[in-house]
C-alpha cells in the first residue's frame, strides 16, 4: 500500500520536531510553547501501557493553578483508555510507545496513522472506541476525518485528520429528546456529556422540540403545553436543553350549540 505523501511528510515533520526537543538546552518556556500546538506531552494514567499510535482520552492537566508557575512553564496534559461517556472529540494519537504511569508525545490536532474499526466502507470520520486504546471507530461523523483507509471492514490502517469539521455537535448521529401523550420527557442534553444513546450508540449533537401540545381529544379535559428551556453561549452555541415542564394551556369543556 502507499501512504500519502502529505501524511507522511507531516509525521516526519512531528518526528524531526521532537528530536530537536531531546536535544535542546531543556528550557522550559521554549519547549511548551512548542508542546501547546499539535504535537503536546500526555501522561499515561490508565493502569495498562499505550502502544504507538495508540488512543488517549484527554482527562485533564498535570499542573494547575494551585502550582501557578508549574502550570504557566510545564504544559502536558494526562490521559487514560477512552470511554465513550467522557472522550468523545477528547483524545489524542501517541506517536511513540507510552508505559503507564510515564509522559510521552502525542497528537492532539492534525495529521497521524492510527489503526480504526471501519464499521462501513462509506463512512468518513471516526471517534473513539469505547474502552480501547488500540483504535478508532468509524462512522458518519466523528472528529476525525479519514483521508485514506485501507480497503474492507474491520480494523484497518488509516490515514486521519484529528480536529475535522465532523466533530461531534453535527447532526449525523444527534440525541434525540422526544416526548408524547401526557408524560413529561426528563431527557436533558448538555454539550460537555455527550455520550451513549438507549442502544449503546454514541450520539453527537441533539434533536428537540422547544414546545408542544397535547389533547387526549376527550371533551372536558385540559391540553397540555410541553416546553423545553434552551441554553446559549455568549457567542450563540447550543450548551444545553433541559427536560420538559408541563402546564395546562386552557381547558376544555362540551361543545355548545
Amino acid at each position: 500500500m502507499t501512504m500519502p505523501a502529505a501524511a507522511y511528510n507531516a509525521f516526519v515533520d512531528a518526528a524531526k520536531d521532537y528530536q530537536r526537543r531531546r536535544q535542546g538546552n531543556g528550557g522550559a518556556s521554549s519547549i511548551d510553547v512548542r508542546q501547546s500546538g499539535s504535537v503536546t506531552l500526555i501522561k499515561n494514567t490508565s493502569v495498562t501501557d499505550v502502544d504507538r499510535f495508540g488512543i488517549l482520552g484527554i482527562d485533564g492537566t498535570v499542573f494547575t493553578p494551585t502550582d501557578l508557575e508549574s502550570f504557566k512553564n510545564q504544559f502536558a496534559l494526562s490521559g487514560s483508555v477512552p470511554d465513550i461517556a467522557l472522550h468523545v472529540g477528547k483524545f489524542a494519537v501517541a506517536i511513540e510507545p507510552i508505559s503507564t504511569g510515564e509522559m510521552g508525545l502525542c497528537l492532539v490536532n492534525g495529521m497521524v496513522m492510527v489503526q480504526v474499526d471501519v464499521v462501513a466502507e462509506s463512512d468518513s470520520f471516526a471517534e473513539i472506541t469505547d474502552d480501547d486504546a488500540s483504535c478508532l471507530t468509524s462512522g458518519p461523523s466523528g472528529c476525525a476525518q479519514i483521508l485514506w483507509k485501507e480497503s474492507g471492514t474491520g480494523k484497518k490502517w488509516a490515514v486521519v485528520r484529528i480536529g475535522a469539521s465532523g466533530a461531534s455537535g453535527t447532526h449525523d448521529n444527534p440525541k434525540i429528546l422526544g416526548g408524547s401523550g401526557t408524560d413529561v420527557d426528563t431527557g436533558v442534553w448538555d454539550i460537555d456529556a455527550q455520550g451513549q444513546d438507549g442502544q449503546g450508540n454514541p450520539y453527537h449533537g441533539v434533536e428537540f422540540k422547544v414546545f408542544r401540545l397535547y389533547w387526549s381529544g376527550v371533551a372536558g379535559e385540559a391540553v397540555y403545553q410541553f416546553i423545553r428551556t434552551p441554553t446559549y453561549d455568549s457567542i450563540g452555541r447550543l450548551v444545553g436543553v433541559s427536560a420538559e415542564v408541563r402546564s395546562v394551556a386552557f381547558g376544555t369543556g362540551n361543545c355548545q350549540v
